[in-house]
């Protein structure tokens, strides 16, 4: 083959070209410190760093999730332990003030404080979160109780909903972080509000109470199947009404629980206008009292053959004060509740526990993920200097090499 001096010299300058391409690279490296600057570079590391920076995104996303799951339960914690220290508080003071020796004066000195204790729980019951509302379900923008203060029965109405919050806290773990106002609170407000009102008060309400039922089902057994309605005629303070039962309680009309029975019933009442307040007592019996006290409170029931909501009797309320063992059955209530927020401390607990060892696993993972990213993508800085010496040298043998085979011209003779 014959070699030209043109063919000489262009492959010096693509060798030439080459060299100085491959220069470049290295000076990039250097000055960025990554390997690679555009996808062409190095298809397969781009796509892995990608990927290594998507699964950073959602570690860093889960860990805001879970700091902000630790702060909500930590807060719902502390508010469960002011509530439990309330509770126990307004059992002492039931078990004083239900004793028959306390006179008129006693009693309203004790009440003064349940009263305090009625509205510390409600102001608990209300605890917020930055600007979150805990114990309103989704509804977190509204305080979850409002006071209606009617005097008797429902002290409080809650504002909020009974839907869950949750939070991915990784890919397999979603958890909820709230718990609903309306389970944890309204009982108790309730509860402690009538031992306040029966110690504020002079007279007492006329009352029915209705048969024991050893759970939900005999409840419902016992209802059946109402092809023809059970109707009860109820009569308080003048006011009549009726109270019906008229679906398949041994099927999908069956109650799941008393909470049920006592709103479908309360609801009836207020529908018919009927001044009253429905409760359930610790054996599972429908109670219906008057609102209205003094021996002019009346509450008179008919055709309740199976004794459901009070049989068929005529009830009248008294001008002497609430006797200390009607004062005592708030007890039971107030030992229920105080069970009931040690198992909800406990799977408080649990959860905190639980997102303190998720947020270890994914601090770990982090350092991980980061030190992959690095490996792919981050350049050995000694190394790439060292190819950098080399290519300068190269390219100055290069250009050594180039200017002795370019051709002299006559202007290199003219001297």
């Amino acid at each position: 083959m014959r070699v030209t001096n043109s063919m000489m010299v262009r492959n010096m300058l693509d060798h030439l070209k080459n060299n100085m391409g491959d220069l470049n690279d290295l000076n990039e490296q250097l000055s960025s410190g990554k390997l690679f600057q555009r996808p062409s570079d190095a298809p397969i590391k781009v796509s892995d760093s990608m990927n290594y920076k998507s699964q950073l995104n959602r570690n860093s996303q889960f860990q805001r999730n879970l700091n902000q799951t630790e702060n909500w339960l930590n807060t719902t914690e502390s508010a469960l332990k002011s509530g439990t220290e309330v509770i126990q508080r307004a059992r002492e003071l039931t078990i004083y003030a239900a004793n028959d020796s306390m006179t008129s004066d006693d009693r309203k000195m004790v009440a003064k404080e349940m009263k305090q204790l009625r509205d510390e729980l409600i102001d608990i019951s209300n605890a917020k979160l930055g600007d979150s509302y805990i114990f309103s379900g989704q509804k977190t923008g509204d305080k979850p109780f409002e006071v209606v203060d009617n005097g008797i029965g429902n002290f409080v109405e809650y504002q909020g909903d009974d839907n869950s919050i949750s939070r991915r806290l990784n890919e397999n773990v979603e958890m909820d972080v709230n718990l609903k106002g309306s389970e944890v609170f309204k009982k108790e407000i309730e509860n402690i509000n009538k031992v306040y009102q029966s110690l504020v008060s002079d007279k007492t309400r006329a009352e029915v109470k209705g048969s024991e039922f050893e759970d939900i089902k005999e409840f419902n057994d016992m209802l059946g199947d109402q092809t023809t309605t059970e109707e009860f005629e109820i009569t308080v303070d003048g006011v009549t009404g009726t109270v019906s039962f008229d679906g398949d309680y041994t099927g999908g009309d069956s109650f799941e629980n008393f909470t049920e029975v006592k709103n479908d019933v309360q609801t009836q009442l207020d529908d018919a206008g009927i001044e009253a307040e429905v409760d359930i007592s610790e054996n599972n019996e429908i109670i219906i009292r008057s609102k209205a006290s003094g021996s002019n409170s009346n509450i008179k029931v008919t055709s309740d053959d199976n004794n459901i909501i009070g049989g068929v009797s005529d009830s009248y309320g008294s001008n002497e004060p609430y006797k200390g063992e009607f004062i005592s059955n708030y007890l039971s209530d107030m030992d229920d509740s105080i069970n009931k927020y040690a198992e909800l401390r406990s799977e408080v607990g649990g959860k905190i526990q639980r997102t303190g060892n998720i947020i270890s696993r994914l601090e770990a993972n982090e350092v991980h993920l980061r030190s992959l990213k690095s490996k792919n993508e981050d350049a050995d800085l000694a190394e790439v200097i060292t190819e950098l010496k080399m290519e300068e040298t190269v390219y100055r043998a290069s250009l050594a090499s180039g200017s002795r085979i370019m051709q002299q011209s006559l202007v290199d003779f003219i001297r």
